[in-house]
């Protein structure tokens, strides 16, 4: 306390008036919606094969038509164990693409064509971290085009390379 000033004049000073105290329950509200959204997104994809092969990836950088992800391979999703299989590249090359078509405010589309060249699956064992990048590489009206490559992020070899075509214009929810 200041010298000099009594304990209840330091309660007076402190007090937070009934205006503030509602701005203050206002902000908590909204913090607590936005947790709760955050919570939602954490769940697990209302798709069973989207969980189940998305499961892990880590979105490194994101910017206008371009998203950099990083994703250590899991035995899961491995072909005898040995490497990635086909499926999970393609998964990823879907989703990734999907994901970079929209990172620049476009909306939301479908796949429509989808070509995967797998240039060396060995080079993505169990316990491997892949680097996954994507990008844009145009849209014209309600189509999108985009390319991923898939590496293997210790020794720079290519796994997989796919373009990857888009369509439509369904609009984006957010229960923000």
């Amino acid at each position: 306390m200041a010298m000099g000033a009594s304990a209840s004049d330091v309660k007076a000073l402190l007090q937070v008036s009934a205006e503030d105290g509602a701005l203050v329950d206002a902000l908590d509200r909204r913090a607590a919606a936005a947790r709760r959204a955050l919570q939602a997104a954490a769940e697990p994809s209302p798709s069973f094969f989207e969980g189940f092969a998305l499961q892990g990836i880590r979105v490194d950088s994101i910017h206008p038509g371009r998203i950099l992800c990083s994703f250590t391979v899991p035995t899961r999703l491995t072909a005898g164990g040995n490497h990635l299989a086909p499926g999970a590249v393609v998964a990823l090359v879907d989703e990734i693409g999907s994901a970079a078509a929209v990172a620049d405010g476009h909306h939301l589309k479908v796949s429509v064509d989808m070509s995967v060249s797998f240039v060396d699956l060995a080079a993505a064992a169990p316990g491997d971290t892949l680097r996954i990048s994507a990008r844009a590489l145009g849209h014209r009206g309600a189509y999108s085009g985009t390319h991923v490559l898939v590496a293997n992020a210790a020794t720079g070899k290519v796994v997989a390379e796919g373009r990857h075509s888009l369509f439509g214009k369904m609009k984006i929810r957010s229960n923000i």
